[in-house]
């Protein structure tokens, strides 16, 4: 069997010296064809597109398989023996915390080549970085080509809340929290499918918010979950998830102000935590709201949620990590009572169970009241709703994700700028206009496949070097 490894490329010549390398001398006993294809003109980079051009040469090149390769991938332990069904190899780096999340399928992907011949290869329409390979994965689903599969809403246990669909649905609720002090929110929900805005350069989703100098958490469009606050020096606070589904989640944020230690969990998992060195700011807001940042907002900027609650809970301390872990693990655990970890109900000061919702019957959905079980005899502790409709959570969607076979490896990552998600948002516009296609067109529509890929690919040669075992081609797309 023949290897060709395809391998995009633009300016970085210390990257190519470094690559040719280490893959010659890892390779030495092997029957392989390095393909470097460089992008020659000025346009946005297109992996997708180069690495088509790169798997023509390795046809002329007999090659049985393929794998592409990014050049900042240096094999240090890594298996690249043919396989009858396309394998994610980028799965562990000595020097790099690289996320690697369970549908990525870039960096490194070997593939037979009848088998991406089958798929009319990567599409071409992919300019700057990213959502190529997410393509590519779903025209191997598309064309039942194996790979592995999960179900990420699997109900865990039976329970009703609240479907809120957008600007006009939310809860409306009394504000006693004081985050000037200790505090624990809690609050369970599984998003809506992202559907990316035009407009914005991310999509952020409150699903919790006290508004003003809002303090938050939310849903985004980088699928991450996220916590945001801010201090009184008008400094804002972060700590956001590693790469998510949409799933049903339990979000925990602790306060600690002895400490000043602020930290989030997810599904009773420490997601993160940051020391706050000054005061939080409370604006002193008389509502707070679940599904939207605030109903009215200049710019319609309102963050509408989109999606399924299920409770929401507030204590005046900060709950220590055993509590949070038996949220998660005690599944259906009422926070009204003391249990084995948890022993803080009595500073539990609101507690929304958004299957207890009270329709008005004259307008049914349009408005509705659910009572605070903490002072359930309240008329104050009341909770407005405005068009949410009650949802047992055995009716959402049970979605299904493609991920790809992998085959454990171990790479050297050469240092280079990020230019993905970088410090909370994409590095490039260019990013979110792929992203912005492939949810709201090729997600909707499927790949178009038969109309975009290696039998519609067009571009020039600029110029063409051989040498054993080696080829560079340049090129103007």
């Amino acid at each position: 069997m023949k290897l060709g490894i395809i391998v995009p490329y633009r300016k970085r010549p210390g990257h190519l010296r470094k690559f040719r390398d280490a893959i010659s001398t890892y390779l030495k006993d092997e029957r392989y064809e390095l393909i470097i294809v460089e992008q020659a003109d000025d346009l946005p980079f297109n992996r997708g597109k180069l690495l088509n051009i790169g798997f023509k040469i390795a046809m002329r090149k007999l090659c049985d398989y393929v794998v592409f390769h990014d050049i900042d991938m240096l094999p240090k332990d890594v298996d690249y023996s043919y396989s009858d069904v396309p394998i994610h190899l980028a799965t562990n780096f000595t020097n790099s915390e690289r996320e690697i999340f369970k549908t990525y399928f870039g960096g490194v992907t070997l593939c037979p080549s009848d088998v991406f011949k089958r798929v009319n290869g990567y599409s071409n329409e992919y300019w700057g970085w990213g959502f190529e390979d997410d393509d590519l994965l779903m025209r191997l689903t598309e064309c039942n080509v194996f790979t592995d599969y999960e179900y990420y809403e699997v109900p865990k246990e039976s329970t009703s809340g609240l479907y809120l669909h957008g600007e006009e649905s939310y809860v409306e609720c009394e504000n006693i929290i004081d985050i000037t002090n200790d505090f624990t929110f809690h609050i369970t929900f599984k998003p809506d499918e992202i559907i990316p805005d035009y407009d914005k350069a991310f999509d952020e989703y409150c699903v919790f918010s006290i508004p003003g100098w809002d303090t938050t958490i939310s849903y985004n469009s980088f699928n991450r979950y996220k916590f945001e606050c801010w201090d009184i020096g008008k400094n804002c606070h972060q700590i956001t998830s590693e790469y998510s589904y949409p799933k049903l989640t339990r979000i925990t944020v602790t306060y600690d102000k002895s400490n000043r230690l602020l930290t989030m969990y997810q599904d009773g998992k420490e997601v993160g935590h940051k020391t706050i060195s000054r005061k939080l700011l409370d604006t002193k807001q008389q509502k707070f709201y679940i599904g939207t940042g605030i109903p009215s907002r200049a710019n319609n900027d309102t963050k509408s949620f989109r999606g399924f609650v299920s409770d929401f809970a507030y204590w005046d301390k900060a709950l220590q990590k055993n509590e949070v872990q038996e949220f998660h693990e005690t599944l259906g655990l009422s926070y009204l009572c003391d249990t084995n970890q948890y022993s803080s109900s009595e500073d539990l000061k609101i507690y929304y169970d958004f299957k207890h919702i009270h329709l008005n019957q004259a307008y049914q959905y349009e408005e509705g009241e659910i009572v605070d079980l903490v002072n359930p005899r309240l008329s104050k502790c009341y909770a407005k709703t405005y068009h949410c409709i009650p949802k047992s959570q055995h009716e959402l969607e049970r979605k299904r994700i493609s991920i790809p076979a992998r085959r454990s490896s171990t790479f050297e990552m050469i240092k280079h700028t990020s230019e993905g998600y970088l410090d909370g948002g994409w590095k490039s516009e260019s990013t979110r206009q792929n992203q912005i296609r492939f949810y709201n067109e090729v997600l909707q529509n499927e790949t178009n496949l038969t109309q975009d890929g290696l039998s519609t690919l067009q571009y020039n040669v600029k110029a063409e070097a051989t040498a054993p075992k080696y080829t560079f081609i340049s090129v103007e797309l």
